[in-house]
């Protein structure tokens, strides 16, 4: 074979390797380098990125920004955005959050160490302004830092992938009144989650989303609506998540910055998002030198203190785990299919449903998670997963076997009633009235059966004793709760069932989760 030839082979070979695999042709980038600022640990120790050999100046700076509980390598690993950046042409710099030392911190934590970063980053560089992408809850912390901790001018692209800017009901369920045992024990009770509450969120975007420093950066978001496949833990999030989501994060949350530009929705899960192959070339034509003003929805009206309406066709059940727990709920007839996902701690734990006729299911079991894919706040739990196709209408056993252990059950109901759910409003300032009511359509609430309202405080996990105060008042198919909120400010968690009885005098179970906040006289949650 001549030389041509050969050289047209290997050519060939070269080619057809990198139709196969797209990533071959791209080479990969050196290692980043520590700018180790606390000597002591991670939290505010940064990195900068190789500076390619197609860098140029026409290029913006990028900050890679990770989410709840992660690392900078969310960014440098397989897959990763900082090869992609670096085969683009760009420079790059990571960093270092509290997460990194192992417990996560909320925004005001994060953001103020990120705002100094930033400034670092763009000095390094010679730069005026920077873009920055961030995963999850990093993009939360990225705003904090512009807007709270004086960032802006040094800002000029944010790109989210699936922030919660709403918060996430993952986090409601970590300190509701059934999964707090396990949260604690998987140690996943922290600032961070803390801060993700759904009303701890509604308030953090009060204080926020009239601040002029929005104006000095164009944001862009972006939302996932997959998950990793069935009997997945993103998969059995769905039926905590409201409407469309990504296995943690719903797409209203993620699409809940009112000034924010909609970048792009795909069918992938939370994970996902942050991996090149995905969403890189959807990102990178939102990268920008200066700032060009194209701004989205005009800054909406505060909407914390509005009515909010969820329905829930979930049936929650969780708690302490010595030797043996058992807990009991109601399905009716007409159910497509009943989904299980049961969580504990030990894989040694083990977990059966029995049916009203007696017959037994053992839950398939995996192992803990070890998949940068799974949603943080339960990221350590091992899953027992149940299905029931049309399962029988009466009285259902679950029965967890087990020592030292806590469990938390999500029971997902196909084809079956709803609750329909309104709550006057997500913040609340000590003293005020609150309102909760439930409609279960044409079927009757069976006011015998409504199980009494648990109250948890978020901020410590403590568990009050039965909440007295609410005075539920039942008329057919209508539910309402009044109380008063509670006087020592923070996020609680109002956890309760409601039983319903269907035209043909069968019960059955929905749990509700209500999450709301109570802030001090001015106006704000600790931070």
């Amino acid at each position: 074979m001549n030389q041509k030839a050969l050289s047209r082979l290997l050519a060939a070979v070269t080619l057809s390797t990198a139709l196969v695999n797209p990533q071959a042709a791209s080479a990969a980038a050196p290692a980043p380098v520590l700018h180790d600022d606390n000597p002591s640990g991670h939290f505010g120790d940064w990195y900068t990125g190789a500076v390619p050999p197609n860098a140029s100046d026409d290029k913006p700076v990028i900050l890679f920004v990770q989410g709840l509980h992660s690392t900078y390598n969310t960014w440098y690993t397989t897959d990763g955005f900082y090869d992609a950046a670096y085969n683009a042409g760009y420079r790059t710099a990571f960093v270092q959050l509290k997460d990194a030392d192992g417990t996560g911190g909320n925004m005001w934590t994060n953001g103020a160490k990120l705002a100094e970063v930033i400034k670092k980053v763009a000095n390094y560089y010679g730069v005026s302004k920077i873009n920055i992408i961030a995963h999850s809850k990093g993009g939360i912390d990225t705003q904090t830092a512009l807007v709270h901790y004086g960032a802006h001018p040094y800002v000029n692209v944010v790109h989210q992938l699936s922030t919660p800017n709403k918060g996430s009901e993952l986090a409601d369920m970590a300190y509701s009144n059934w999964a707090g045992w396990l949260a604690d024990i998987l140690g996943k009770k922290d600032d961070a989650v803390y801060s993700l509450q759904t009303s701890y969120m509604a308030n953090f975007r009060a204080q926020t989303d009239s601040r002029s420093e929005n104006s000095s950066t164009k944001t862009y978001t972006a939302a996932g609506t997959g998950d990793d496949g069935w009997f997945s833990a993103t998969w059995f999030a769905h039926a905590v998540l409201p409407g469309e989501d990504d296995g943690a994060v719903s797409v209203e949350s993620a699409f809940g910055l009112p000034y924010g530009i909609k970048s792009f929705t795909k069918d992938i899960s939370h994970g996902q998002m942050a991996k090149a192959s995905q969403t890189w070339d959807l990102v990178q034509p939102k990268l920008q030198m200066s700032s060009i003003r194209e701004r989205a929805n005009k800054v909406s009206k505060d909407k914390s203190k509005e009515a909010t309406v969820e329905e829930s066709s979930v049936i929650l059940r969780g708690g302490e785990v010595e030797d043996n727990a058992s807990e009991t709920f109601f399905l009716e007839s007409g159910i497509d299919k009943l989904s299980l996902d049961t969580m504990t701690s030990s894989e040694d734990t083990i977990v059966t449903l029995i049916s009203p006729s007696g017959k037994e299911y053992e839950a398939d079991r995996s192992k803990k998670s070890k998949s940068d894919d799974e949603p943080e706040i339960f990221k350590d739990a091992v899953h027992h997963f149940i299905e029931v196709e049309e399962p029988e209408a009466g009285e259902w056993t679950l029965e967890v076997e087990g020592s030292d252990d806590a469990f938390f059950m999500v029971g997902s109901v196909d084809g079956g009633e709803e609750a329909k759910v309104k709550a006057s409003k997500k913040v609340f300032k000590k003293g005020d009235k609150a309102k909760i009511s439930v409609d279960l359509g044409k079927n009757e609430i069976d006011q015998s059966l409504l199980e009494k309202a648990n109250l948890t405080r978020s901020m410590n996990g403590e568990k009050a004793s039965v909440l007295d105060e609410v005075k539920f008042a039942v008329k057919e198919d209508e539910l309402t709760g009044n109380f008063t909120v509670p006087t020592k400010p923070g996020v609680y968690n109002l956890s309760f069932d409601v039983t319903g009885i269907n035209e043909d005098g069968e019960p059955f179970t929905r749990s509700i989760n209500y999450n709301f906040a109570v802030t001090n006289s001015g106006g704000e949650l600790e931070k």
